[in-house]
């Protein structure tokens, strides 16, 4: 019976090195008849009791080796000097970063996150590391003292076959900027198959209106996907409504709304597992440049998004999103649709509410009374919220009655919500 990989990397983890377990005189010679393809590798690697991947490197090494070069004990444990050392530049940016955190931060002091310094210093001077390079670097040069945490099994989940067949959207109350100790929230959008973040924003509140301005900035994007997944939260799940706010949007345009089941929080993980992804960063770097607005926190959070798309390597696919987007619409494995033409978007993706007319024409929304013409004494129409937007600067307020405008009111010129 064969034994498994584990089973043999546990053995092997009580064995002792190579040159204290053989003689090298004995070692050499097997290594010889192998490399003259006299005995096979199994074999080699039987009378060695070294793993296949360690009995190649003694042959590299073998082939590599110079004629006159004497062999002895030595050359089965040489250690070889690394292949490339860290930049001096790279070397005085980690150091005062691990000395910030160690000793100045005022919000993650003592709280190291070796992956965010490794995808920084890709970003800034192109040199792609591991993280545990930054870590062993950190404990080397006495920053961090490590601990053993432990770590639990991948939970597999449901995984769609195609790009756009399902895009699962939802938000995470934080605290993004540290500086200003409130909860901001932040909006965020994934398509399910190739991971890729299709949409995302910090804004100020969780509101249908916020929700609705990153839905429309997806779909501009990207198109039509089959479905929307969201939790059961009342932007997206009303029990007293027909449709909500976001709900009427999707349908307007074909697109199917599913809700996870209730009290199932891992039937969203992959979603979760962004937000995990981006708390563990944008706090940090905006504590770091001092950011204590939103305007400012979401260039951050597209350059995030931005590096996890393009450079990112998914745990669990092991493919870098965008590659993996790429891969399935070259295949024909694609389900999105462009928005249809003549579609008035404005109307769509804006906020619309039921109102009853009163006797005298007129209908009371935000607290007014608005005159509108012709409306039917005592029916109901529907009132069209528009708020302003970088597009549109200024609050709209329509009056619809099956299908026509009754009246149309323009508010006077008021700063956008924050980060819209």
């Amino acid at each position: 019976m064969k034994l498994g990989r584990v089973q043999k990397a546990r053995e092997r983890l009580g064995r002792l090195q190579l040159h204290k377990r053989l003689s090298w005189q004995s070692a050499w010679q097997v290594l010889t008849h192998f490399v003259s393809k006299h005995i096979s590798a199994a074999k080699a690697c039987e009378y060695l009791g070294i793993a296949r991947s360690r009995l190649y490197q003694l042959r590299k090494r073998f082939l590599e080796k110079p004629e006159d070069q004497e062999v002895t004990k030595s050359w089965f444990y040489q250690r070889t000097e690394p292949e490339s050392k860290l930049p001096g530049v790279i070397r005085d940016y980690l150091e005062e970063e691990l000395k910030y955190l160690k000793e100045e931060s005022p919000y993650f002091k003592g709280h190291f996150n070796f992956a965010v310094l490794a995808q920084q210093c890709h970003q800034r001077f192109g040199k792609r590391m591991h993280r545990n390079t930054i870590r062993r670097y950190a404990i080397r040069e006495g920053f961090f003292n490590p601990k053993t945490d432990s770590t639990g099994k991948p939970h597999l989940r449901f995984e769609m076959g195609a790009v756009g067949m399902l895009f699962q959207h939802d938000s995470s109350p934080h605290v993004w900027l540290p500086h200003t100790q409130r909860h901001d929230v932040m909006i965020a959008t994934i398509d399910d198959h190739s991971r890729k973040m299709v949409g995302g924003l910090l804004v100020p509140r969780d509101s249908a209106w916020h929700h609705l301005y990153v839905l429309r900035a997806t779909l501009e994007a990207y198109g039509c996907p089959l479905a929307y997944y969201t939790d059961n939260h009342s932007i997206f799940n009303s029990q007293t409504e027909t449709h909500t706010q976001f709900e009427r949007a999707l349908v307007s345009l074909g697109i199917t709304l599913k809700f996870t089941r209730k009290a199932q929080p891992q039937a969203k993980g992959k979603i979760e597992k962004k937000f995990d992804y981006f708390q563990r960063r944008i706090p940090y770097l905006c504590e770091r440049s001092h950011i204590t607005s939103l305007t400012e926190a979401n260039k951050i959070l597209a350059s995030e998004i931005a590096y996890y798309n393009q450079h990112h390597i998914h745990a669990e696919t092991g493919e870098i999103p965008d590659r993996r987007w790429q891969k399935a619409i070259q295949e024909g494995r694609s389900y999105l649709k462009p928005i249809p033409e003549k579609i008035p978007m404005d109307l769509i993706f804006a906020l619309h509410y039921s109102r009853s007319v009163k006797k005298d024409g007129t209908v009371y929304f935000a607290g007014k009374l608005w005159q509108v013409p012709n409306a039917p004494r005592y029916g109901t129409v529907t009132v069209v919220l528009k708020p302003p937007t970088p597009r549109r600067p200024h609050t709209e307020i329509s009056v619809i009655y099956k299908g026509s405008t009754l009246a149309h009111f323009v508010l006077p010129k008021t700063p956008p919500p924050k980060s819209v």
